[in-house]
């Protein structure tokens, strides 16, 4: 989509401001913003079916209950640094039922699972097409660590995913929001 943000860094910055304790994120683009001539085709484009894949992964689940894990009890090791593009964003809900991490080019990160109430689902969300693979060896206890390597390229190339680790059996196999 020639000029402007990649679309990982589109989605990092959406990722970054949502579980770090924003209330919400705004994603636009020039054609659209200027009504220009091809503004509604622009509605389709990769980075606005990207957001509205997060949007669906978010919208599907208690996000107003997730703490930002700032101090780095959840995610302990590979949370790369807060001030580049390496930093894994991570929200824990406030219960312990679950965890959601953005990881934008980190292959592996380190879990505390006592940070979680009980066993847990662990899944690989990829962000841009809305499809969920699980980890083999899932459901994890909730006792000491445990390292999770992303599985490659997602759809678009990339190499961010996010991880999801939750209580529930989870039900959804993929999200998908069809574009306008």
């Amino acid at each position: 989509e020639g000029e402007g943000a990649s679309d990982a860094c589109l989605r990092s910055q959406a990722y970054w401001s949502i579980l770090g304790g924003s209330t919400g994120h705004l994603f636009g683009n020039t054609p659209i913003w200027l009504f220009g001539s091809d503004w509604q085709g622009s509605l389709n484009s990769n980075g606005a079916r990207s957001m509205a894949q997060m949007y669906a992964l978010f919208a599907s689940r208690a996000w107003h209950n997730l703490v930002p894990d700032y101090a780095h009890q959840v995610v302990t090791a590979g949370y790369g640094d807060i001030n580049d593009t390496s930093y894994v964003a991570v929200a824990r809900t406030s219960d312990g039922g679950s965890v959601i991490a953005y990881i934008p080019e980190t292959p592996t990160i380190t879990v505390d699972m006592s940070q979680l109430i009980g066993p847990v689902t662990a899944r690989w969300f990829d962000p841009v097409v809305g499809t969920f693979t699980d980890i083999t060896g899932s459901p994890f206890v909730n006792v000491g660590s445990r390292d999770f390597t992303t599985p490659g390229p997602n759809a678009g190339g990339n190499a961010d995913w996010v991880l999801l680790l939750e209580l529930a059996t989870p039900q959804d196999q993929s999200l998908s929001f069809t574009s306008m």
